[in-house]
């Protein structure tokens, strides 16, 4: 049954387009080592695949085949399976010392992300870019970059804004109405990324 895990490890390496090599490097293993767990030499130990689920940005038992005898020993705990909603409102009164609100589900693209939570917007500036009661999917440990949407943890007013950059090449931020934020490199830290949209009720 490991020698299935090891096909799974290959596929997703092969279809990110990752060398052994370079797998190897980022995982501090060994090439061979690699190569043995792909080729079922060797049986995967719950470190190899929490080591190699980081790399790959997935939760620990996406690394493994349905059949693995791992996954009962890597199953997600609640507190991981489930994100910390904060409602936006909350977040623009309290800042920081704001309260969750509740939790949902959390989204395949956010297992396990240390840190991530969502965000219930309530405000009506926000219109039409994102409805009300639309939820914010945000990851606190991807960089922010210029296009992205973000959450404004500076001063939550407003709560989420675009980085944009002028033709002085100066990082900015533009709120969904229009309305240019100054920021400094500093700000740029307290700034999560919104990775995703969800728009249920």
């Amino acid at each position: 049954m490991q020698h299935h895990d090891g096909v799974h490890l290959r596929m997703m390496r092969t279809s990110r387009g990752m060398s052994l090599a370079a797998l190897a490097n980022s995982a501090g293993l060994s090439k061979s080592e690699i190569s043995k767990l792909e080729n079922g030499v060797r049986p995967f130990r719950p470190d190899h695949v929490i080591r190699l689920a980081k790399i790959f940005g997935v939760g620990p038992t996406e690394m493994l085949s349905p059949a693995s005898p791992l996954r009962s020993m890597l199953s997600e705990s609640k507190a991981e399976a489930e994100l910390p909603v904060y409602e936006g409102r909350d977040l623009a009164r309290d800042g920081l010392e704001a309260k969750s609100a509740g939790t949902i589900a959390r989204p395949p693209q956010m297992r396990g992300v240390q840190g991530a939570y969502a965000v219930t917007v309530h405000d009506l500036s926000n219109m039409p870019a994102i409805g009300i009661g639309a939820t914010l999917l945000i990851n606190p440990n991807a960089p922010a970059n210029v296009g992205d949407l973000v959450v404004n943890r500076l001063n939550f007013a407003p709560l989420a804004l675009y980085l944009r950059q002028d033709d002085e090449g100066v990082i900015y931020g533009l709120t969904l109405s229009k309305k240019r934020v100054e920021l400094s490199m500093d700000d740029l830290d307290k700034l999560h990324r919104v990775v995703g949209i969800w728009f249920g009720h």
